[in-house]
């Protein structure tokens, strides 16, 4: 049980393991204003290059921005050997500056933190099903629904794309696309690299975050590979983007002026962003 709760708090605090994976959260509102997490705070980039905490003491790998620039997280964390739990909350961050708590503090984790949503509000979540794994969809008044019947092996990650209207999922080391029918098509099952991973990474840390672009084409942070995939509608895959030194991609958005901004994490746990600007122009914020 010591051991346990050590390697608990690691999880937590990020200290001195890659188990204490990073974050994949990384959005844009309508103003342009980039917000991403470091798994301690989540920061806000403005459009001039100003770089401030928008919200403090917050532990959330994903985020979500709405249509009305409403931002949304999470925060897990520990709550001690006296107790042996964990706490998990929901909150907005409202586009006029007020935190709010909007899912209640529960023990243990939320089945569904509502942070993949599509354009109408619907939330999408993984529920196990026996030996695997489901997609569940749930409305914005409540009504909960299976949305595809196949059988997932290990979901880590999900994004849903306006650009497609469909979810991509990160299945253990393949990457699948869900259509909002329920249809199913393998994406890439093929991102692994012979060579070490990063970090000695374990597989189900290998793939993080997902984007799409207005051309459709996909991207993946592979942690693993210290790179960014780039997946064409027609499969083609090439990489878009190679981490340099103790650094590694963990998550991105590609916006409408076609500038990627990666989400990086090293081996030293901090967090930092790079921003790669369509004539080729880097700018790094944080690290």
């Amino acid at each position: 049980m010591k051991r346990l709760i050590i390697n608990i708090l690691i999880f937590i605090f990020a200290i001195n393991s890659v188990e204490a994976h990073p974050g994949i959260g990384i959005v844009k509102d309508s103003k342009n204003n980039i917000y991403y997490t470091d798994l301690t705070h989540v920061w806000k980039i403005t459009p001039n290059g100003n770089r401030t905490i928008a919200v403090r003491n917050v532990h959330t790998h994903e985020l979500y921005v709405d249509e009305m620039d409403n931002l949304y997280g999470e925060h897990e964390y520990y709550k001690g050997e006296d107790s042996d739990s964990w706490g998990n909350y929901v909150w907005c961050l409202t586009k006029d500056g007020d935190f709010q708590i909007i899912i209640p503090e529960v023990e243990g984790f939320l089945e569904n933190n509502t942070l993949v949503r599509d354009a109408q509000g619907n939330s999408y979540w993984s529920k196990e099903v026996g030996e695997f794994q489901q997609i569940n969809i749930e409305t914005p008044n409540g009504k909960k629904s299976l949305l595809a019947t196949h059988k997932f092996q290990n979901i880590r990650w999900m994004h849903f794309s306006k650009a497609t209207n469909c979810i991509y999922v990160v299945d253990h080391l393949t990457i699948i696309k869900v259509t909002l029918s329920g249809k199913v098509e393998i994406i890439a099952d093929n991102l692994k690299e012979n060579s070490p991973p990063f970090n000695g990474v374990a597989d189900r840390h290998y793939i993080f975050g997902l984007t799409t672009d207005s051309n459709h084409n996909i991207y993946a942070a592979t942690f693993g590979a210290k790179e960014v995939k780039k997946i064409t509608p027609n499969g083609i895959i090439t990489t878009a983007y190679k981490s340099e030194n103790e650094w590694s991609p963990c998550g991105i958005l590609v916006d409408a002026n076609k500038t990627k901004w990666i989400m990086e994490f090293s081996k030293s746990n901090k967090t930092r962003i790079v921003r790669i600007d369509d004539d080729g122009q880097r700018k790094i914020f944080g690290g």
